[in-house]
C-alpha cells in the first residue's frame, strides 16, 4: 500500500529516483518532475484491517496513519511527513487487483481500471483502459443495432489481454521487494547489485518481449456507421 504527495524540491533533489529501504517492510521514495517540486512516496507492507481501511478515512486521520508509521525510519522521512501534512496533493491507496466475471450488465459498462485494474505495479493501468477503451468502441461499431451482443463481444476479445496484464503481478515477488528485516534487506541490495555487475537487466530487457500484453493481438476497428 503507498501513499504520495508533492513537497518543494531542495537543491540536493537529483533527477534519479531515490529509494530508501526501511525494515517493517517500508520503502521511501523520492523523484524530481519539474524544478519546484519533488514527489515523495511511503510504501507498506502491512496486512492489518487498519491498514486495509484506512485509505476511506478523512484526510487528516490518513496522514496521521502513515506518520505513525514511518516516524522512525530515517533518511529524509521527516521533511516527507512535514511536506505531506501541506501538501494540496496527498493520496493514499491499497494495492489490488479488481477481477470480475462480467464487465456489463444491461446497457451498464465497465471499461479500465473499475473493469480490470491490474495494480499500479503492473505499469498498465493506462495502457489496459485505452486498449479496453479501443476494443469497447470497436465491438460497439461492429454491432451498433445489437449491444448484447456487442458488450459479449467485448469480453470475449478482451480477457485474454486483461488475464495477461494481471498475471504479470507476483504477489510473492512483491512481498520480496518488501524486507520486514535488515538481513533480508542487506541480501536484497546485494543480490541486486549483483545482478547490475552482471548486466542482468540489460539482458531482460533485451530478450523479453517488446509486446506487454503477450502474444494478444490489439483487433483494427472499423469505421462508425455512416462514415466513409
Amino acid at each position: 500500500m503507498p501513499a504520495g504527495g508533492l513537497v518543494p524540491r531542495i537543491p540536493s533533489d537529483s533527477n534519479i529516483r531515490d529509494t530508501c529501504m526501511v525494515p517493517g517492510g517500508r520503502q521511501i521514495m523520492r523523484r524530481s518532475h519539474n524544478p519546484a517540486e519533488t514527489q515523495a512516496y511511503f510504501v507498506l507492507r502491512e496486512e492489518s484491517e487498519e491498514a486495509s481501511t484506512i485509505h476511506r478515512a478523512p484526510v487528516e486521520r490518513r496522514q496521521e496513519f502513515w506518520a505513525d508509521r514511518f516516524r522512525d525510519a530515517g533518511w529524509q522521512t521527516e521533511r516527507f511527513i512535514e511536506g505531506m501534512e501541506q501538501s494540496p496533493f496527498f493520496y493514499s491507496q491499497e494495492i489490488v487487483q479488481v477481477h470480475t466475471g462480467t464487465w456489463s450488465k444491461g446497457r451498464v459498462v465497465l471499461a479500465g481500471d473499475a473493469a480490470h485494474c491490474a495494480s499500479p505495479y503492473s505499469g498498465m493501468g493506462i495502457s489496459g483502459g485505452l486498449v479496453g477503451a479501443h476494443v469497447l468502441a470497436g465491438e460497439i461499431n461492429r454491432h451498433p443495432d445489437d449491444l448484447p451482443t456487442a458488450l459479449a463481444n467485448y469480453d470475449t476479445v478482451l480477457r485474454p489481454f486483461v488475464d495477461e496484464i494481471q498475471g504479470r503481478v507476483n504477489p510473492r515477488l512483491l512481498r520480496l521487494a518488501l524486507p520486514m528485516t535488515r538481513r533480508a534487506i542487506d541480501t536484497f541490495q546485494a543480490a541486486a547489485a549483483l545482478a547490475c555487475r552482471l548486466h542482468v537487466p540489460d539482458l531482460v530487457a533485451r530478450f523479453s518481449k517488446e509486446d506487454r500484453g503477450g502474444c494478444w493481438q490489439l483487433p483494427p476497428n472499423p469505421a462508425p456507421s455512416g462514415t466513409g
